[in-house]
């Protein structure tokens, strides 16, 4: 049975790689507003957690970006499309503020 490693704390994420702090940093500026603060640590978590074995580290921030950015974009096309579709099908458009 495959195993899914735990995420890691952001203590010990950074501890491991303190690099991650800027990756999670300029992640949350372009992902807190779509997906929420919570998601973003959740992925990068995530993504995190597969390097956490690896012998050679250098790339890990470069390599942590990549895959987290890659998962929030897919995340924020996944929840637009389903958005459609419930339009699509008769539900509510969801309600906007207009400015101005």
């Amino acid at each position: 049975m495959d195993e899914v490693p735990a995420p890691l704390s952001p203590r010990v994420r950074y501890g491991l790689q303190p690099d991650l702090s800027d990756v999670a940093a300029q992640l949350h500026r372009d992902f807190d507003p779509i997906t929420g603060a919570e998601t973003v640590d959740r992925v990068v978590d995530d993504v995190a957690a597969r390097f956490a074995d690896a012998r050679v580290r250098t790339f890990i921030p470069l390599l942590v970006h990549r895959y987290a950015r890659s998962d929030l974009r897919s995340a924020t096309l996944g929840a637009r499309s389903a958005e459609a579709e419930s339009i699509d099908a008769g539900g509510a458009a969801p309600r906007t503020s207009s400015a101005g």
